[in-house]
This record gives structure tokens, C-alpha cells and sequence, in this order.
């Protein structure tokens, strides 16, 4: 269910969307991260749906080692919550 929601709404995000988003769950994102993340998300967003991490690898080598945590931290968060129950 989640997986088909996030696939008909994706087409909707923006990293203006992501960088508000950040700001809510404290984490600070100036527009170039946001940029960086909308990037990742657009272009590895069904792998990772299907549990394919290897993109992640890809990411890290773009941002911040504490931004990086923070963000694949929020995705391990996301992931337990709705995927693995």
C-alpha cells in the first residue's frame, strides 16, 4: 500500500518539499543538499522501495558524513516503521 502511494505521488516532490520537510524533523538542509537529495530520491526511489540499499553508497559520497547519517537513519526509521511489520 505504501509502496503505490509513494510511486503516484512521487511526481509531486520537490526539493523545496524536502528542504521544509527537513526543517521539521530538525534537520537543516541548505539548497544544494536539497538538491542533492531530490536527485538521489528521483532517480533511486523504486530500487529502494524494493529494499535495494546499494544506491545509498552513492549518496554518501555527496553528502556530509552527519547529514548522511541523519538522512539514511531517517530512512532505517521510515523503513521499520511501514515496511517491515
Amino acid at each position: 500500500m505504501y509502496k503505490d502511494l509513494i510511486k503516484n505521488n512521487i511526481n509531486k516532490l520537490s526539493p523545496s518539499i524536502i528542504k521544509e520537510y527537513g526543517k521539521t524533523i530538525n534537520i537543516v538542509l541548505n539548497d544544494s543538499e536539497s538538491n542533492i537529495l531530490y536527485q538521489f530520491i528521483m532517480k533511486n526511489y523504486s530500487e529502494i522501495l524494493e529494499g535495494n540499499e546499494n544506491s545509498f553508497q552513492e549518496l554518501k559520497k555527496e553528502l556530509n558524513p552527519t547529514l548522511y547519517q541523519k538522512v539514511f537513519n531517517l530512512y532505517l526509521d521510515v523503513k521499520s516503521k511501514y515496511y517491515d511489520s
